[in-house]
């Protein structure tokens, strides 16, 4: 009996722990995230396909978002980061023009909806992003309609000396006390609203299951507020601060685990449409070291605040490029919707296509992330250092411990690589074209890119070994067959 009563203590420890959703900044560096917005990903049927006005709400649903998590995971994802759930301002599909904290977009569905799709995705082992909002509340509403916030006292107005008519990107009281985009501004230094948003960021983690928080609107909001809403999250925290100034992001990340690596997609964006592609060579030289934590910042070519990759390039090969040098780089890659399918939209609401119906898996891109989220997950290139190997106008290589990833702007030649780590008799194969296999001659080895990414990996003889004994296993049981 006493044997049975500890081992029960014992599971009932170990239990919490196991189904736990608080991961921490160390676990989700291993993942990968596919970015939706909520409306746009999948209505609760298929029967329309399109939508007539991206400004407005298409119908997409939690629902809907549900009954596609496969098609999620068929690419390698194993998180998603979903649009802000709460009750919004008729009209604003997106989320962020929050009425009442304490209520969930109907549009989207209710809130056992919501509970269940993070349910789901737990099952298929994807983890759940909460966008949260902290910064504000709907614009052109009376305020005495918000919930809690129903009282001007709980916002930033009438603050002696405050000219929010002259605003200023480099006066830090202007940005985190007056409205954007004539929201009006909560006053975190107010103690109901701050216990008030403490609060509710407990409740969406606790009680409905998200596994992490992405900050929206960070340089708007008090950077000790961000200190305590992340102790509170108890899980992997991240910011994005709309800026290319490394110095000014990076110290936010002392404020919450990660930031979005905007100097590293400006990079990117100039680096992939046919500027040099030293400026990534640059990049890490010179910026990726101001960050406390890089590995714990998200990355990203593509997002719903600016237009799409593709909308500013037709060329497709350098797209590709730019997917896997983000899957492969340093920090937490985050895909957004609609690229796998070739989408260009323009500025926003553009760039929020619906995706409705087109969710085919044959197509190259699909395919290609698919691939590239196995190879990054079975080699956990995410523990491995990123090694810069060569650069130069048109092409970029590293490796991050066995894995060798090169990229250019669409562009093709012959390469010759001398700093890379490998041995001499080493052999490679590109994980995007099996016939692609280079071996390592003497300090060197030569491949040809023809304007694609390639994804080498060292072939381990050990593993070929075993492949040899396997398939000749499988030719005497052939024989043996046809003999008697």
């Amino acid at each position: 009996m006493k044997s049975i009563f500890i081992s029960i203590v014992l599971i009932s420890s170990i239990l919490p722990l196991s189904m736990s959703n608080h991961h921490k900044k160390d676990e989700w560096k291993s993942r990968s995230i596919y970015q939706l917005l909520t409306d746009r990903f999948s209505k609760d049927d298929n029967t329309e396909t399109t939508c007539a006005d991206l400004s407005k709400y298409c119908g997409g649903t939690f629902n809907g978002i549900k009954k596609n998590l496969d098609y999620i995971v068929g690419m390698g994802f194993d998180a998603i980061w979903i649009s802000p759930p709460l009750k919004n301002k008729e009209g604003s599909f997106h989320g962020y023009h929050n009425i009442d904290i304490n209520s969930i977009n109907e549009h989207f569905g209710t809130a056992e909806e919501l509970k269940d799709l993070i349910k789901a995705c737990h099952d298929k082992d994807i983890w759940v992003i909460l966008d949260a909002v902290p910064n504000h509340m709907a614009g052109d509403l009376d305020i005495s309609t918000f919930i809690p916030f129903n009282k001007e006292e709980y916002y930033h107005m009438n603050m002696p000396g405050l000219k929010c008519d002259q605003w200023d990107d480099n006066n830090q009281t202007i940005v985190e006390n007056c409205p954007i985009w004539g929201m009006p501004d909560l006053a975190q230094e107010n103690e109901f609203v701050k216990e008030k948003l403490l609060s509710w960021l407990k409740t969406m983690i606790d009680d409905y299951g998200f596994d992490g928080v992405r900050y929206a609107d960070v340089r708007n909001v008090p950077k000790w507020f961000w200190g305590n809403f992340t102790k509170v999250a108890d899980t992997y925290t991240l910011g994005i601060v709309s800026s290319e100034n490394a110095d000014y992001i990076s110290d936010y990340q002392n404020y919450m685990d990660g930031v979005g690596d905007y100097p590293l997609y400006y990079a990117m964006r100039k680096s992939f449409s046919g500027e040099s592609m030293t400026l990534l060579k640059d990049y890490y030289e010179q910026t990726h070291p101001k960050y406390l934590k890089p590995e714990y910042n998200g990355i990203w070519f593509s997002n719903h605040d600016n237009p799409r990759f593709l909308n500013s390039t037709e060329n497709v090969d350098s797209f590709k490029n730019a997917i896997i040098f983000t899957l492969f780089y340093e920090g937490i890659p985050i895909f957004y919707y609609g690229d796998e399918q070739l989408y260009k939209g323009g500025n926003d609401p553009n760039n929020r296509e619906v995706l409705f119906g087109n969710y085919k898996t044959d197509s190259e891109i699909y395919q290609m992330v698919k691939i590239a989220n196995k190879v990054r997950k079975e080699n956990k290139i995410y523990d491995k250092e990123l090694r810069q190997v060569y650069a130069d106008n048109d092409f970029y290589v590293f490796t991050r411990g066995d894995v060798l990833i090169a990229v250019s702007n669409g562009k093709s030649n012959e390469l010759t690589i001398t700093d890379h780590g490998y041995k001499n008799g080493d052999k490679l194969c590109n994980q995007l074209d099996e016939k692609d296999c280079v071996a390592v001659v003497g300090p060197e080895f030569k491949f040809e890119i023809d304007k694609k990414p390639k994804i080498y990996v060292k072939v381990n003889p050990k593993d070929s070994g075993n492949n040899f004994i396997k398939f000749s296993f499988v030719y005497l049981m052939l024989a043996f067959v046809f003999l008697f």
